[in-house]
């Protein structure tokens, strides 16, 4: 297995936020946006995780365009679960109820050529990942605060394109 230098990353990262309203320009690359959410959350639809996600990456300026059909996946996956404080017993709880435990993992993937494969295969070529765990009512906020956190690292990785017109 070859692990990518800091430059590669970097080149790998630069191109993902392409820039609202206008044409994609030399250099910038579109990408798509998927958000998966294994088991239902409260108060976190996909579309406001999407939403949460594109607003760290672009740090407050305009929003960038999300396509579909494009090489580039960005993916975020959500895989946190309701747990009782009865099935996680033997385990130190200050409350009996529902936990929420899991991971969050933001991902970016990049169609590439290999030689002698005679179409291109999708590669990850950064990603980041999480733990979850705490009372389910505070789930939700925990999963928005590692999305930005997620998102700063991502962003600290490489550089960015502008995010706005």
């Amino acid at each position: 297995m070859r692990v990518l230098g800091r430059r590669a990353v970097a080149a790998a990262l630069s191109a993902l936020i392409v820039i609202a309203g206008g044409p994609v320009t030399a250099g910038e690359r579109p990408v798509q946006l998927g958000v998966e959410i294994a088991h239902p959350l409260p108060g976190a639809a996909a579309e406001d995780l999407s939403a949460r996600l594109v607003a760290a990456l672009c740090r407050g300026q305009a929003a960038a365009t999300i396509r579909s059909g494009v090489a580039d996946h960005l993916r975020l996956t959500v895989s946190v679960q309701p747990v009782s404080a009865t099935t996680l017993r033997g385990f130190w709880l200050p409350f009996s109820g529902m936990y929420g435990i899991g991971a969050l993992r933001l991902a970016v993937e990049r169609m590439v050529t290999v030689p002698g494969v005679p179409r291109p295969v999708p590669a990850l070529v950064w990603h980041a990942e999480r733990p979850v765990g705490g009372p389910w009512r505070t789930t939700g906020q925990q999963i928005l605060r590692l999305i930005d956190e997620m998102a700063a690292e991502m962003v600290g990785a490489g550089p960015m394109h502008q995010c706005g017109t």
